[in-house]
């Protein structure tokens, strides 16, 4: 009877062997960032027995009060050793069985910020300076690369992992792509995105010579949208050869709400209904549209599902361009939605007076409920998208079941306009001169706001408004604010004690504020006469009176949808959050990202709860979980040595709000133990 089950075993499940081409040489696993393994040791009937094979610490952790910021690079495997980063810049070998440190060099920063590549012998880093050229044995910088081993732009920073090719290098700058000759460095092309960022990734199909990446907006929140051979919010494929952009379609028209398109594009090679063989490329934007460009026709393969919508683009503030219309893409489905439905959170939280009442007054100088709504100085736009739907970890093609496996998040934002001053050295000395001739006209306003609003407000007016990383602590600015319909809170001593209800409102009577309403509309005029004021907005996270995210949860997600159909197979809650009011919820925010595998498996990690999730990738249904010290900050990846496949993920934590503050430095490895092993 057991050599017949073994027989059966045998049978059902072919191991998959690696080849060079499918070993984990750059950090989004390969050129097609498919982020797929067809390696299949580790899979449904064995992953109970997967366990930690080893654990490493790279010594640094990246801490200063109100900022911190995490590792977000995937490690890569040359086929002899494991290569990584930390944060004070060293790139580190390991060995890929034990995770002892092979050697560790230390370039410029930041190093390999989202991922290296490895190709025959090398390891390609990039940094503040360019690419840096390390040999993968000695962990020497090779000089023989370009200029002493730097290839590139020096003082422009590149964030994502190049494309090596046996004489080309192809770089992703934050605002351009260059193209070098190998081993020389010198520059063949150079592509200026005219102010749009690459941030994600960059992907790459040889048989067309195409570069594929994704675009960010231009500004931030406020700013000039409208200029020629725009590259923003856009899939764009380029002609390795020349440089010259093959194609490009935009998701969103003059971004003013930072809804970037992110991640590395997927390529996908698919047989359509009619038996011909596509090579189409997955595009994800923020807005929960995804696009899809057939490379060799440098068309949309997607484009009888984009439909045109009509939006409001009439702007309350001046010089600010809007669209009439934005897209929807129907096929594939949405992964999300911008639209903010205070109904529907009123309605979740109607049996906790306290916190409806909370949301109702936060949320009363505020529009919603809409897509795309202009920003305004007289009210505050709430929507979801600033962080995802998708994320910069992108996807994963999971090639088994020819399906996408996505994650995404899903809770609110507030995005605040307002007037700012005096930051400029001249402004400044402007303001110094402004404060003291309007203390002499108007002495008592002067005093009462220094005595009682400026610890709040702030000696230039500006306010305070905390970032996604640390809370939603907020203060408005009170620069133009006599001129702004928000000056109704001053007009009396009960409007100011309700506008300021949940802000311990310091003790003032008629007369003072009398005062400090003459004091506020002398200084705005002099800013006005001046032409000191600037237009600035900010974006915060929508929080409810405990701390949570204040909307109806799932907060994040993962979905699978067929690239058959478009349509989805699959979306389940990610990852589990116990809310501060004390309640449990599926479904957090995620930050690390997915590895599908032949195995039938899909490896997920990036929440607050500090798991590594291993799920059915047929299903969603969950197989295996293990926390790890610190949140994953990455997406994993895979690699087989001496006869085992192991899983690695990078547990550094997250540095935004919702995580824990504590960050870490840990490299996990997984592998499955047998019983005997034990």
């Amino acid at each position: 009877m057991l050599r017949i089950i073994f027989v059966f075993l045998f049978i059902t499940i072919k191991f998959t062997f690696p080849s060079y081409s499918e070993t984990w040489f750059t950090s989004s696993g390969n050129y097609y960032s498919s982020k797929f393994s067809n390696l299949n040791h580790i899979n449904r009937m064995n992953i109970k027995d997967l366990n930690t094979a080893w654990m490493y610490k790279n010594g640094f952790t990246s801490y200063k009060k109100n900022f911190f910021i995490n590792n977000q690079t995937t490690p890569i495997f040359t086929g002899n050793s494991l290569i990584l980063t930390s944060l004070d810049n060293y790139v580190i070998s390991v060995n890929p069985s034990n995770g002892k440190e092979n050697w560790r060099i230390k370039i410029s920063n930041p190093t390999g910020k989202r991922g290296l590549t490895y190709f025959k012998g090398n390891i390609f880093v990039p940094s503040y300076n360019g690419v840096y050229v390390i040999n993968e044995t000695t962990g020497k910088i090779n000089v023989l690369y370009g200029k002493s081993g730097l290839i590139g732009t020096e003082n422009d920073v590149s964030l994502v992992p190049p494309i090596v090719l046996k004489d080309k290098i192809f770089i992703a700058y934050k605002k351009f792509i260059t193209s070098h000759d190998l081993p020389s460095g010198n520059l063949n092309w150079r592509l200026d995105l005219n102010g749009a960022r690459v941030w994600s990734g960059i992907s790459f199909d040889i048989e067309t010579n195409t570069l594929a990446f994704v675009t960010s907006n231009l500004i931030k929140l406020i700013g000039n949208t409208s200029i020629e051979n725009d590259y923003s919010n856009s899939i764009v494929l380029v002609d390795s050869l020349t440089g010259r952009t093959k194609c490009k379609f935009k998701d969103t028209i003059h971004d003013h709400w930072d809804l970037d398109m992110v991640g590395n594009p997927i390529i996908v090679n698919l047989k359509t209904n009619d038996n011909q063989l596509k090579k189409l490329i997955y595009a994800f934007s923020k807005t929960g549209n995804t696009f899809v460009v057939d490379i060799e026709e440098c068309d949309l393969f997607n484009k009888n599902y984009i439909e045109k919508i009509f939006v409001n683009n009439n702007s309350p503030i001046s010089d600010q361009i809007y669209s009439d219309h934005q897209i929807k893409i129907t096929n594939p489905e949405k992964l999300m939605n911008l639209e903010y439905n205070l109904e529907d959170f009123l309605n979740y939280v109607s049996d906790d007076k306290d916190n409806f009442d909370y949301i109702k007054h936060k949320t009363r100088n505020s529009k919603f409920g809409d897509s795309y709504i202009p920003l305004s100085f007289d009210y505050d736009v709430i929507m979801f998208g600033l962080h995802g739907g998708p994320e910069w970890p992108s996807g994963t093609y999971d090639k088994n079941n020819k399906q996408i496996i996505i994650p995404t998040n899903h809770y609110p934002w507030i995005i605040r306009s307002y007037y700012g001053c005096c930051t400029r050295n001249k402004e400044r000395a402007i303001r110094k001169f402004d404060e003291f001739i309007i203390s002499l006209s108007e002495p008592k306003g002067y005093l009462t706001y220094n005595q009682k609003c400026k610890s709040c407000h702030g000696k230039n007016k500006n306010g305070l408004y905390e970032s996604e990383s640390t809370g939603e602590r907020y203060f408005p600015g009170l620069n133009g604010v006599t001129k702004l319909k928000k000056f109704h809170s001053l007009k009396n001593v009960n409007n100011y004690i309700f506008s300021h209800k949940y802000s311990s409102p310091a003790d003032i009577n008629e007369d003072e504020l009398k005062d400090l309403r003459k004091y506020l509309k002398k200084r705005d005029n002099y800013l006005i006469k001046n032409n000191l004021l600037q237009k600035r907005a900010v974006w915060q996270l929508l929080l409810d009176k405990y701390g949570n995210f204040a909307s109806k949860p799932p907060y994040g997600k993962l979905t699978a949808f067929s690239i058959d159909t478009g349509l989805k197979n699959w979306e389940i809650p990610f990852g589990e959050k116990k809310l501060k009011n004390g309640k449990a919820i599926k479904g957090d925010m995620n930050f690390g990202g997915v590895l599908s595998t032949a195995g039938n498996i899909l490896f997920a990690t990036g929440t607050p709860d500090k798991k590594i999730i291993v799920f059915d990738s047929l299903t969603g249904n969950e197989l295996w979980q293990k926390e790890l010290e610190y949140a994953g900050s990455s997406p994993p990846m895979t690699y087989f040595y001496r006869g085992e496949q192991y899983i690695v993920v990078n547990s550094s934590g997250g540095k935004y709000y919702g995580y824990e503050e504590k960050l870490g430095d840990a490299i996990y490895a997984f592998k499955v133990f047998s019983k005997n092993s034990k």
